[in-house]
Formats: C-alpha cells, structure tokens, sequence
C-alpha cells in the first residue's frame, strides 16, 4: 500500500471514530480484548496428510461423437449432444439457435 493511501485511511478511520464517539484508548482495550484471528486456509487441496498434495484423478473422456447415418463425421454439436454433419437440410435444433442469434460456429466440434 501507498503511503498516500495509508493516509487517507487513516484519516478516514480518525473521522469515523470521531463521528461515533470513539477514543484512541477504548479501540486500543478493544483490541487488545480481540480474539487473535487466524489466517484463512490455503487453498491448496491436501489429502490430509501433514498437508501433502491431493493426488491428481485422471480427467474423464468425453464421449465419442456419435456418427450420422452416413458415416460423416459430425461437424457440429449442442450440449444435448445432437449432431450435424454438414450434410443435408440443417437440422431444428440448429436453425433455432441461428435464428436466435447464435453464431453457427460456436457449435463446431
């Protein structure tokens, strides 16, 4: 921190107590009577071991695309797992999200 900030907190903090009635001697006992707080606990993931590191599970596979009825690789997938090849008329599920305003590339796979 800045030492220009530094100031302007605590200018900020003297206004406040000031404006609540607080002395520099009851925030010190106040303080002083204060639990010690602890600092919060690392984020690292641990096996609870002596704090050891969490052994690392595989990511799973994605399914395979399903392939169309004529064999052609899919070009294009929703979240729902439909599939379009590229050939034919476009199918329902994909001329809504065009229509929507959906760009067709985001459907790419």
């Amino acid at each position: 921190m800045d030492e220009r900030k530094r100031d302007s907190i605590i200018a900020y903090l003297r206004s406040r107590m000031v404006e609540f009635g607080i002395t520099e001697r009851a925030l010190a006992e106040a303080l002083a009577e204060a639990p010690v707080v602890t600092p919060p606990p690392s984020f690292t993931k641990t096996n609870g071991t002596h704090g050891a590191p969490k052994a690392r599970r595989p990511m799973p596979q994605l399914p395979s695309l399903p392939h169309s009825a004529g064999g052609a690789e899919p070009i294009f997938r929703n979240a729902n797992g439909d599939t379009w090849d590229g050939l034919g008329d476009m199918p329902e599920w994909l001329k809504r999200a065009v229509h929507a305003g959906q760009d067709i590339e985001f459907y790419r796979v």
